[in-house]
């Protein structure tokens, strides 16, 4: 019999946990797309290192616009999908043509970040989108943070326009897309012919600015609720 010494088994056992707890988490990216917005249009894309989420180019789904990066001062202030955009300084209204499934309802994100990347320092940026015909969201882009913006909706045929609106207040641009199909089950009074925005999403006391949960199978984020004077961050020590 082979007797192991008892500082051998914990230091495996140790070891184990430890792969455990940083084995990268599997997340099914079945019917995911995610653009990152101005990356080169001979690009294959990459795999986000944090996330693990799979991004393309944008060139297969716009014709028009032109690529730019954020401000090089800013690089850091930005993640990597948002360091890229693509704006659209000609035509009143600029479309993305995303595949969707007709009667697959989904949730539609887009993410903005200026980043300063045409030099003007712009603090007065606004525009309007449009999925399809209708009017979803104006945007207020802000110089050195990000604001994203959401929508479910039930798509009506193979194909959705995704708009970019100038609305005489300066030029459109958008930094990420992303199109996530929902189950049957998740947001079942969404139906065809209506969209619904989300409004917000809160991490109370959280202590990054977002949050993101991959593997929800949305690549759900919550944003950091900033507190003020009269409010407590609170945690506990034992299992509520």
């Amino acid at each position: 019999m082979i007797v192991v010494p008892q500082t051998t088994v914990n230091m495996a056992l140790a070891f184990l946990v430890l792969l455990l707890l940083f084995a990268p988490v599997a997340v099914s990216q079945q019917g995911f797309l995610s653009i990152d917005c101005g990356l080169d249009a001979d690009s294959s894309g990459y795999t986000d290192k944090v996330t693990g989420i799979v991004y393309v180019s944008d060139g297969s789904y716009v014709d028009a616009g032109e690529n730019h990066r954020i401000a090089p001062d800013l690089e850091g202030t930005f993640e990597g999908s948002s360091q890229t955009l693509r704006s659209f300084p000609s035509g009143q209204r600029n479309c993305y043509a995303l595949p969707t499934v007709a009667g697959t309802r989904y949730l539609a994100r887009a993410t903005f970040a200026y980043g300063n990347y045409d030099g003007k320092n712009s603090s007065a940026l606004e525009f309007d989108l449009h999925l399809g015909a209708n009017y979803w969201q104006t945007v207020y882009p802000n110089a050195r943070s990000s604001n994203a913006h959401e929508a479910v909706f039930v798509a009506w045929a193979g194909w959705t326009p995704w708009c970019l609106v100038n609305t005489g207040r300066g030029t459109p641009f958008v930094s990420v897309l992303e199109l996530r199909p929902l189950g049957a089950a998740l947001y079942p009074l969404v139906t065809p012919g209506l969209v619904v925005s989300t409004f917000t999403r809160i991490n109370m006391g959280g202590s990054v600015s977002t949050t993101r949960y991959v593997s929800s199978g949305r690549s759900t984020m919550f944003q950091r609720m900033d507190h003020v004077c009269f409010w407590r961050l609170l945690s506990v020590e034992k299992g509520v």
